[in-house]
């Protein structure tokens, strides 16, 4: 009978352990799905703007079909389309390729093959100075050119700041060099202060695009020379521009009109160094904003490109992107119509695409002296003056639809 009793008693024990432990289990479940379902209620607070912004971003006003495109919904810091955003077309602009930026709102106020890829040339440098600006602790630091590093560039006929072999130059006036002029000589010199080669400093440069979410964006130099794997896009180069210009020290470099390097053995009175944006604009030609900072880029495959940094008088800051243009100024007229867009005051031609422009070609001679001796400048390049000119540039109308 006890037998009986204990027996009964230890199977009530083990169904009350048997209720405890499914009540445990169903509590544990119920805890995970409630864990779950607010995790991904966090997220989806967290990951930006939802509704008509998102999908502002999504509806992309440029060919959703092309291959370069690579819609990532989850990088919130790249710029969004204004709802009003201008789509501009070959009637109005030269270039191929263009974005103008609103650095406030950071949205796309007008815009053309924007997130189609382009080769930026020398917008390249943009990238360079910034890498550079960055890991840079002594600005007065000095480096020394060699031939080695001058005469590849001399073959690829790239743009050159005049430093010779055995100068030893300072790190800040390379800088200048490398932006002003678009010297690849001084670029290459501080790619090599910097990373020692320039594959370790191009590998700085990619991880720094991946950083600033330029998606479509991939370096294999860091001076802009051709290369079929070496490219970006308008907008990738827009928010680099935007990032390089909240840098101090590389907003004051490419706010410069011209700059004297230093003292050296082979150039005792500097160079005179000058902006090749800043030759061919005052920068104030549109009223009621002022490009304040600008970088130039050619070579054959991109065309002449230009990134512009304006201020407007109400205090409002602008980035502006053009990319393969036919000719050097083309991109200047491009940024003056398009800034005309925010202030009204530069009309936007709307017939580009009717028009065809010649120039008459200078002709340079090579400067001799009264013995016949060919004659240097400061620089010891060859001398050459203009001999023939025309101030007249002939416009013609023609009718597209008869070609």
């Amino acid at each position: 009978m006890r037998y009986s009793k204990r027996k009964n008693g230890n199977s009530r024990m083990i169904g009350i352990l048997l209720i405890i432990f499914a009540v445990i289990v169903v509590f544990f479940v119920i805890a995970v799905i409630w864990v779950n379902k607010s995790s991904a209620n966090w997220k989806s607070s967290t990951t930006g703007n939802s509704g008509s912004s998102n999908a502002l971003f999504v509806a992309n006003p440029e060919n959703d079909d092309d291959e370069s495109q690579d819609d990532d919904s989850t990088n919130w810091n790249y710029p969004r389309y204004a709802d009003d955003a201008l789509q501009l077309t070959d009637a109005n602009i030269y270039s191929k390729y263009a974005v103008l930026l609103d650095v406030q709102t950071n949205e796309i106020l007008a815009y053309r093959g924007a997130d189609l890829r382009m080769d930026p040339a020398s917008m390249t440098k943009l990238m360079t100075l910034l890498v550079a600006v960055e890991n840079i602790t002594d600005f007065n630091a000095t480096y020394t050119l060699t031939y080695e590093m001058i005469s590849p560039l001399i073959e690829q006929e790239a743009a050159r700041a005049g430093f010779e072999d055995q100068e030893t130059v300072t790190v800040t006036d390379l800088l200048y060099g490398m932006i002003l002029p678009s010297g690849a000589d001084a670029t290459i010199a501080v790619v090599q202060y910097v990373a020692e080669t320039e594959e370790n400093f191009v590998n700085m440069m990619n991880k720094k695009a991946e950083e600033l979410g330029m998606d479509d964006t991939h370096f294999t130099n860091s001076t802009g020379l051709y290369d079929k794997d070496h490219y970006s896009t308008a907008t990738d180069i827009a928010v680099l521009m935007k990032v390089v210009m909240e840098n101090n020290i590389c907003r004051k470099i490419l706010s410069t009109v011209e700059y004297q390097t230093t003292s050296t053995q082979q150039h005792p009175g500097g160079i005179l160094l000058q902006s090749t944006a800043f030759s061919r604009m005052y920068g104030s030609e549109v009223s009621g904003i002022q490009i304040i900072g600008a970088k130039t880029g050619f070579h054959d495959q991109a065309g002449h490109c230009l990134a512009s940094y304006a201020k407007a008088v109400n205090g409002r800051e602008y980035v502006l992107i053009t990319g393969h243009a036919p000719t050097s100024m083309d991109p200047i007229w491009d940024a003056f119509a398009i800034y005309g867009t925010i202030t009204g005051t530069y009309a936007m031609p709307d017939d580009l695409d009717t028009r065809v422009t010649t120039k008459a070609t200078d002709v340079y001679v090579i400067v001799t002296d009264e013995n016949g001796a060919l004659v240097t400048d400061e620089n010891g390049e060859i001398a050459t003056e203009l001999a023939s000119s025309s101030d007249t540039t002939e416009t013609e109308t023609v009718d597209k639809t008869e070609e």
